[in-house]
């Protein structure tokens, strides 16, 4: 009982912690051709960060909809983050030129962003408002399998904000396969 409220407690200082970082840019390296991107969050309703893998079903199975989001909110940024040390680099590109995404890849090669936003798996999504300040944090639907989901978090959140309202969601549980971050390898 006692390490249940005690890692409660480190878990609530922890959600205030990273709630108080900004994130006004994210950058890295585009996973198609190599150019160095930056992505910046002023000038857009929102941006949407959303971590992926090029191996991970669950991941694959929601970027249909990402696309369709993308397509949908075009006043909204979305850029596709890749930390996954154990998928190589020629799979990767492969794997996202295939797909046909409608936003950029950037490789996250340290992983310095999942670390820094708290990503645990893929699909992951984040969404920061202009200033950088994060509004959702979480599953991009509630399924490991995004055709078969019962409710849709990004989406609502997307509809929330396009609509001028609060976000009716302020994170989601995050289905799918955990990133393996550089330093795991």
């Amino acid at each position: 009982m006692r390490n249940g409220l005690i890692f409660t407690l480190i878990l609530m200082i922890s959600q205030i912690c990273m709630g108080a970082d900004k994130i006004t840019s994210l950058s890295g390296a585009d996973v198609l051709n190599g150019e160095p991107k930056t992505i910046t969050t002023a000038n857009h309703k929102a941006t949407i960060a959303v971590f992926l893998s090029a191996k991970c079903p669950c991941s694959a199975s929601h970027e249909a909809l990402l696309k369709e989001l993308a397509q949908k909110y075009k006043d909204f940024q979305f850029v596709g983050i890749h930390s996954n040390s154990d998928e190589t680099a020629e799979e990767t590109q492969k794997h996202f030129r295939e797909a046909h995404l409608l936003f950029p890849v950037i490789q996250d090669a340290r992983s310095q962003w999942a670390n820094k936003l708290g990503a645990l798996k893929t699909p992951h999504a984040f969404v920061l408002n202009p200033s950088g300040e994060m509004i959702y944090h979480g599953g991009v639907t509630d399924s490991h399998v995004g055709p078969s989901a019962k409710k849709q978090f990004l989406k609502e959140v997307l509809e929330d904000l396009q609509a001028g309202k609060p976000s009716r969601h302020k994170e989601g549980r995050a289905l799918g396969c955990y990133i393996q971050r550089a330093d795991e390898a």
